[in-house]
This record gives structure tokens, sequence and C-alpha cells, in this order.
């Protein structure tokens, strides 16, 4: 077995279909620690609406996926019909799941750009259209097969990674993983991480080098740039930055980001900007 199959497979989720059909309102989805949404939006347009004041305005035949439950406002203007298909997905152990975790929390994907999952979603479609005994629990079943072809399409991209739900699924890298992303501000070395995780220095760094592929201080570095760079693009100042990150001046923090970014955090924005 793959090591995909084999990962999704201990982490199973399944999905139950809520609404099916044309739709014309305003519904809201409020994060409850238990399951996530899909939305299928066949014909729009619809606006999704984040508690950050994020809108995602969807215009053409997308899927949006809140592995999570992130909440959210779904919302159709006056005088327009949406038509959608939306789920529930519950993943097994609820939100400490290993595959629910290691996803953004919100994935949207145009369908036009997932021409791999064309077949599915054509019988998806077709299902949903009929009215034949059996359609729920075939819709259900083939939202989950739809599922792991996104999931599959986001590693094979790049944008996930096999090491990190790897690491995620390992009981005491868990700990550690889950310290690094929680915390990211601690002054974090390699024996407090090896605490956090119940383990020798040693066989810390060597287990995690295994399942992750790279050292633990790398992976530390790589996690705060990536809370910098968020921040940065949300319009902190540096100063701030720096100390959320992790970093004990905005001087350290600046040479590790040019380090690994290629550019300094003003000139990073700049490019980012243009």
């Amino acid at each position: 077995m793959d090591k995909l199959s084999s990962l999704v497979g201990r982490h199973s989720f399944n999905a139950r279909i809520f609404y099916n059909g044309a739709f014309c309102d305003t519904n809201q989805f409020t994060e409850n620690g238990v399951s996530g949404q899909l939305h299928v939006v066949r014909e729009g347009p619809v606006d999704f609406i984040h508690d950050d004041g994020e809108v995602i305005t969807v215009t053409e035949p997308s899927l949006l996926f809140y592995p999570r439950g992130a909440s959210h406002r779904l919302h159709v203007h006056p005088g327009h019909t949406a038509n959608l298909l939306c789920a529930h997905i519950q993943f097994q152990d609820e939100m400490s799941n290993p595959l629910s975790r290691v996803l953004p929390n919100c994935l949207v994907m145009p369908l036009s750009e997932i021409a791999g999952l064309r077949s599915t979603l054509d019988l998806l479609f077709s299902e949903a259209s009929q009215a034949e005994p059996g359609r729920e629990v075939i819709l259900d079943r083939l939202c989950d097969v739809l599922l792991i072809q996104v999931i599959r399409r986001e590693f094979d991209s790049g944008r996930l990674s096999l090491g990190l739900l790897a690491g995620l699924s390992d009981r005491q890298l868990s700990l550690a993983l889950t310290a690094i992303h929680e915390r990211p501000h601690e002054p974090w070395s390699l024996q407090s991480l090896a605490k956090v995780a119940c383990m020798s220095r040693a066989a810390f760094t060597e287990r995690f080098r295994d399942v992750m592929g790279m050292p633990p201080g790398e992976y530390l570095t790589r996690w705060r740039i990536g809370v910098g760079s968020r921040l940065l693009r949300q319009g902190m100042p540096v100063k701030q930055v720096s100390s959320r990150a992790g970093y004990t001046s905005p001087s350290t923090f600046t040479r590790a980001f040019t380090t690994m970014m290629g550019a300094s955090p003003r000139e990073w924005l700049k490019q980012a900007a243009g």
C-alpha cells in the first residue's frame, strides 16, 4: 500500500450531505470542533464570508473545503440563485485527527482546474439530479471519494507534506509539532522539544529527521518564517512580527527571513504587492 493510502486509511473521515439544490439565501456555519464543511458550487455567484472579514466570491463552478469547520457565512445576493451541494465532513477523532490538522483552513478549487476529478464530479452531479432509492448513501460515498482525490491532488502539487502528516500521526512527534505550531514564539531548543515529545535528545533528533525529512531546527525555522510571512501580509510591523515568530530582535528575524526567502521583509512585501 502506498504511503498516502496508508495514512489516509488510518485517519478516516466520512461525508454527510445536508443540502443539494437551488439556494438564494444566507447560511451561517459556526466552528464546533466536530466537523468541517464541503461546498460544491455548481452555479453562482456565492460569497463565502470569513470572521476576519475576508470574502471569497465564487463566480464559476468551484469546490470549497473547510476541513476544521472554520466559521463562515454563505451568502447569495438578492436576485440571484446558486446551485449547491454541501456536506458535513466528520473526521475520526474529530479535530485532533492529523489529516484535518495538516490541511489549510480553507481550500478553494475552481472545477475547471481539477480535470482529474471530472469523472467523480460528473457521477456526483448525475446522482444528485436523480431521486432514485439509495441516493443519499451514494452521494455521501462519492463525497468521500472526491475528498480523497482532492487531498491527493494537494499532496501531488507539493502544497501539503506527507512528512507533516506522518509526523502528526506519530504519538510522540505530534506533541513537539503541535507545540511548535501553537507556540512558535517560545524559545524552543532541541532539548526542550525532545522533552515535550517525552524522548531523549538523540532519539528525538533521529526520528524527527527520518519522519519529517529535515532536522528539528530547520523545521522550526521554516515554520517561524511562515508565521512571519502571514503576519507581514496582514500589515504587522517587523518589530511585532519578530516577537510573535519567536525571534529575540527584529534584526535576527530579518536575517533569518532574508536567508530563507531571498529578500528582506520589506523587499519581499514589495515583490508580493507587485
